[in-house]
């Protein structure tokens, strides 16, 4: 299972399913949005909770995204997540 974090057509930074950075360092105060990729089943209710958009999972391609500068940081996603694959990173 891969993730991406910010793909798309506006740009982004590209994420692998542990949540290590693969490019260059995106700076947030308030910290950061990972997930685990070994509890993740990519079942999408992150995606649907998230009122943002910043969330988008293709199960076909088994791919994670995550789109930074929708997120603010609401923790929806993370509070209801039934496998606790998401969680925020203070760096």
């Amino acid at each position: 299972m891969r993730a991406r974090h910010g793909g798309g057509h506006g740009g982004g930074l590209p994420f692998d399913i542990i949540g290590q950075l693969i490019g260059p360092s995106l700076i947030r105060p308030r910290g950061e949005l990972e997930v685990d990729g070994h509890s993740c089943n990519l079942c999408g209710k992150c995606q649907i909770l998230c009122r943002r958009h910043a969330i988008y999972i293709n199960k076909k391609r088994r791919i994670w995204t995550l789109y930074p500068n929708r997120c603010n940081l609401c923790l929806n996603c993370a509070n209801l997540c039934p496998k606790r694959a998401l969680n925020v990173v203070r760096k």
